[in-house]
């Protein structure tokens, strides 16, 4: 078995800010019309979305991106599945898409719901690859994670894990190997998160006894850039997350009404750098991505 851990420090995400984008997001996807299949908001814009099959929000509707004429789906884009919408229980959708390259058949498939919108409590996601042709089995994959909001923000309070284990869990599958990660969040100052993310994997089949001898020669390279890499999401998520919070739940239906639109997409204010009264500035960003540090 090896394992790798980290600790960033990020933005803190308000509870209550959560709850009014997951909201928003339903708010607005319940006023949604479908015009002989064409989605569109309540001011007649269209939306980037069609209605292939079904009715709009029932379970079982499926949903495609439109090609240029806006009429038909877009060859070769992901179909998506709505299987399940209640703001009191849960909101869930499964996503295939199918590629076919050199003889070759690939499936993707990808599952992510919450529960619930009306006191979200958990998210989780899941995904597959699978392949066709020679060595298929070494050429997919799955995973899944899983979020349980109650721990995370008790944790993020400083309250303690509730009990349970981490807050996020999740597990990638390979036939190699198979890796388990986990992530605890604690406060930091100005209320920032520490986060602690874990991970710990062993090799599968014949790759088991070579996992050790690997590790030793590649330990220090892979936790190097382990490292790195939650450094550089830190990053990203600190130069962002600071200024959305300040967003309303007004102003939050309107970027999400505008984000459904593709001749708005890109087209609007941008995100506005937060300054002393929010909760980081661009400086402070940086403060916390040179905070990141191993336990």
């Amino acid at each position: 078995m090896a394992r790798l851990q980290h600790t960033v420090t990020l933005a803190s995400l308000p509870r209550p800010w959560f709850a009014s984008l997951v909201g928003a997001f339903h708010d607005i996807a319940e006023t949604l019309d479908a015009d002989e299949g064409r989605l569109r908001l309540p001011d007649g814009r269209p939306a980037d979305l069609l209605l292939t099959e079904g009715r709009h929000l029932i379970p079982g509707a499926r949903y495609r991106t439109p090609d240029e004429d806006g009429a038909r789906p877009a060859g070769g884009d992901p179909v998506v599945t709505l299987t399940a919408w209640d703001r009191r229980r849960a909101t869930a959708v499964e996503a295939v898409a199918v590629e076919e390259e050199g003889g070759r058949r690939t499936v993707i498939a990808v599952a992510a719901g919450l529960r619930a919108a009306d006191r979200p409590r958990e998210l989780w996601c899941s995904g597959t690859l699978r392949s066709s042709g020679r060595g298929a089995r070494y050429l997919g994959g799955g995973g899944e994670a899983r979020v349980d909001l109650d721990r995370w923000w008790s944790a993020a309070a400083g309250r303690g894990v509730l009990p349970g284990g981490p807050p996020l869990r999740g597990t990638l599958t390979h036939a190699l190997a198979r890796a388990t990660v986990t992530a605890v969040p604690r406060p930091a100052a100005d209320g920032d998160w520490n986060v602690t993310v874990r991970v710990r994997f062993r090799g599968r089949s014949f790759a088991r006894p070579l996992l050790p001898l690997g590790m030793l020669f590649l330990g220090r390279r892979l936790s190097t850039a382990f490292a790195a890499r939650l450094d550089d999401a830190a990053r990203e998520w600190n130069a962002q997350v600071p200024a959305l919070v300040r967003r309303d739940a007004a102003r939050l239906r309107a970027d999400i009404a505008d984000g459904l639109v593709p001749e708005a997409a890109g087209a609007g204010e941008p995100v506005e750098a937060a300054g002393p009264a929010g909760n980081g500035s661009d400086q402070g960003g940086d403060q916390r991505a040179r905070g990141a540090h191993d336990k």
